[in-house]
């Protein structure tokens, strides 16, 4: 991969050079990639707005990046097509040719390349990004002793950070909250917007694959038949692809219930923000969310959430606040979370409005471009 952009020219002040290592950003859709992006442009807009050099190491990507997201800030950025030796390549070489002040390494799995900066330049600052269930739990020693001797710890949701503790990966006072954000190019919705006549819309967004059970889906396909039956013909729309999809379809069948499923598959974005538009409500019960940016997405659209009470959902969705959290098995828990949404309007409009609100005041770009420059400047001060 090329250069995303010619380097800037910049004076011969001093300036601060930094290194982003990161496990992937275009290559497909997900919350990490997403998270990846908009830590590229806050990146490349603090370069650029302070004379710094920044360069981008990505493990997975092998296509040219957005320039949406990765623009003239970048002195470089250089996927390496799925390629650990490749990415340990490109590593090696950069820091061998420049003096980074603070390098961000993009996932914990990458963590014990801080170790190496150890050696090669002991003055700069390493920084490591903690999401969800890869660090819930102890981790094996090369990571933990990397993530003990990082300069920072960042934890994407309270639950990640608490894990981090209690497993004791990482010393509790490196660790900081670093919240996901909505994806700055998303178009939000004007309004809520209510449907006239026709079948209320439930609405799932996720990849359906057989390790991403945790995420409910079939938990909600259970809660369908007693849903029905209170609340009368719905669609429950599945936006999605996976491997997990024949069983799904399975249940929705033994259960009755297939002709209220629809299985939607993959979607532009475009066509996504439709359906977030158009639906009456948000439900993805899962139990192993970091964070959970979908919320964020419907959020946006000023439609109520059903979600897990677990991991770090409870960091996006404030119960009975902005939506409403069930247990992930609980299939008459989440029922009666659907029916009581599906059966008042009122109740619909005020956590769907007290969602938008909360996502304007805690998860917006701008926000998440604060906490990075935050980051930045606490690590590389001076006096720091």
């Amino acid at each position: 991969m090329q250069a995303a952009s010619k380097p800037i020219e910049r004076s011969a002040v001093a300036r601060q050079r930094i290194l982003l290592v990161l496990p992937e950003s275009f290559n497909c859709a997900g919350g990490i990639q997403m998270f990846c992006r908009a830590l590229s442009l806050a990146a490349g807009r603090w370069a650029e707005s302070d004379g710094a050099t920044l360069d981008a190491l990505i493990l997975n990507d092998s296509e040219a990046p957005d320039p949406r997201y990765v623009n003239g800030g970048f002195s470089s950025y250089l996927g390496a097509g799925k390629s650990k030796t490749k990415l340990i390549g490109n590593y090696l070489r950069h820091l061998l040719s420049s003096r980074y002040d603070l390098i961000i390494l993009g996932h914990v799995f990458l963590s014990p390349l801080a170790l190496i900066a150890r050696v090669v330049h002991p003055a700069a600052r390493c920084v490591v990004l903690a999401y969800g269930v890869e660090v819930w739990r102890p981790l094996n020693r090369i990571h933990r002793f990397a993530l003990r001797h990082a300069d920072s710890v960042l934890a994407i949701s309270e639950y990640t950070r608490d894990q981090l503790a209690k497993h004791e990966s990482a010393p509790a006072e490196r660790i900081k909250i670093f919240p996901c954000t909505l994806d700055p190019h998303w178009q939000n919705g004007s309004a809520i917007t209510k449907q006239h006549g026709g079948r209320p819309t439930i609405l799932s967004v996720t990849r359906m694959n057989k390790d991403d059970r945790y995420k409910g889906i079939d938990s909600v396909i259970r809660s369908l038949p007693a849903v029905v039956e209170e609340v009368g013909p719905l669609e429950y729309l599945l936006i999605g692809e996976g491997d997990d999809l024949p069983r799904l379809r399975a249940l929705a069948a033994g259960l009755g219930v297939s002709r209220y499923v629809t299985f939607a598959g993959g979607m532009s974005d475009a066509d996504l923000r439709r359906q977030y538009e158009r639906c009456s409500l948000f439900v993805l019960p899962s139990r192993k969310e970091g964070f959970g940016i979908v919320f964020l997405e419907a959020m946006s659209f000023r439609k109520p959430v059903v979600g897990g009470a677990h991991g770090g959902t409870p960091s996006v969705v404030s119960d009975g606040e902005t939506g409403l959290l069930v247990d992930n098995a609980d299939v008459s828990g989440i029922s009666r979370s659907i029916i009581k949404l599906l059966s008042d309007e009122k109740t619909r409009d005020r956590l769907g409005q007290a969602g938008y609100e909360r996502l304007q005041a805690r998860f917006t770009f701008e926000h998440f471009e604060r906490n990075f420059r935050e980051v930045v400047q606490s690590l590389t001060a001076p006096s720091a």
